[in-house]
C-alpha cells in the first residue's frame, strides 16, 4: 500500500501508469523492498554491538534484528511495524533491540537523541524534500566512518542529495548498487559544520565572480528600497 501519507488518494493524482497508481491507492499489499545485494551488504556490516536507524521499515528491519543490533526504525506506517512484527514473530526473529518509532521522520528526527551511529539507512519518504530533511537530522548523529545507504537514488528527489554527496569532502562513495542504492562513508566528525563556499556543490564554473560590495554600499541600497 501507499505508506508515504495517510489520507487516500485518487489515482489521478499520479504520474505512474494508471495500472500502477491504481495498486498503490488500493489495499493490496506490494513489497517495494531493498534489493537483496544490499541487504547482504548490511547483513556483513553490521553485528550485536552496532548503534543504527533507518528511515522507513521492511526487510532491512529484520536483517537489524537478525544481526543483533541496536536499532531504530522512523516510520507513520503503523501498518509496516504490524506486518514486520508479525513476521518476526512467526519465523522466530528477535525484536528485542529494536525499537520502531511510529512517527513521521520530519516530526522525530530533530528530537532523536540517539547519535554514535554506524550505519543509517534512508529509505522512508521519497518525496522532495524529505531525502534531504532525513540527511539532514542524521548525518551528524552518524560517526566518522560510519555509513550513510541511501536507496532508490534512480528518483530525482534522491539523485539530487547524492549528487551533493559525490563531491563532499565529507562523504566518501563506496558502494553503488546497480544505480539504485548507493552507500557513503562518512569522513569527517561533522559534515554540518560549513558555509556555502566549502560546498563543491554550489561551484558554477561557468558564473563569474561577484564583486563584493561594501558593507556601507549595500545598506544605502537596502535604505533606498524601503524608502520607496
Amino acid at each position: 500500500m501507499e505508506t508515504e501519507i495517510e489520507r487516500s488518494f485518487d489515482p489521478s493524482e499520479s504520474f505512474l501508469p494508471h495500472s500502477a497508481s491504481e495498486i498503490l491507492a488500493s489495499d493490496l499489499l506490494t513489497c517495494h523492498g531493498i534489493e537483496s545485494d544490499v541487504l547482504t551488504f548490511i547483513a556483513e556490516n553490521v553485528h550485536d554491538t552496532s548503534r543504527t536507524l533507518e528511515t522507513g521499515a521492511g526487510c532491512s528491519t529484520l536483517v537489524f534484528a537478525l544481526r543483533g543490533c541496536e536499532h531504530m526504525a522512523v516510520t507513520p506506517s503503523q501498518s509496516e511495524i504490524s506486518l514486520i512484527t508479525r513476521y518476526a514473530v512467526r519465523n522466530e526473529i528477535c525484536l528485542g533491540k529494536v525499537r520502531f518509532v511510529p512517527e513521521s521522520s520530519e516530526k522525530y528526527l530533530p528530537r532523536c537523541e540517539m547519535d554514535g551511529l554506524d550505519l543509517v539507512l534512508l529509505d522512508g519518504k521519497h518525496a522532495f524534500p524529505w531525502p534531504m530533511l532525513d540527511w539532514f537530522y542524521t548525518a551528524d548523529k552518524l560517526r566518522k566512518g560510519g555509513l550513510m545507504v541511501i536507496d532508490d537514488v534512480q528518483l530525482r528527489s534522491v539523485a539530487i542529495l547524492t549528487e551533493f554527496m559525490s563531491v563532499d569532502p565529507g562523504w566518501r562513495l563506496v558502494e553503488n548498487f546497480s544505480g539504485k542504492t548507493h552507500v557513503f562513508e562518512k569522513v569527517r566528525d561533522s559534515v554540518h559544520d560549513v558555509a556555502w563556499h566549502m560546498q563543491p556543490y554550489n561551484r558554477a564554473e561557468a558564473t563569474p565572480p561577484v564583486a563584493p560590495i561594501k558593507k556601507a554600499t549595500l545598506l544605502r541600497r537596502l535604505m533606498g528600497k524601503v524608502g520607496r
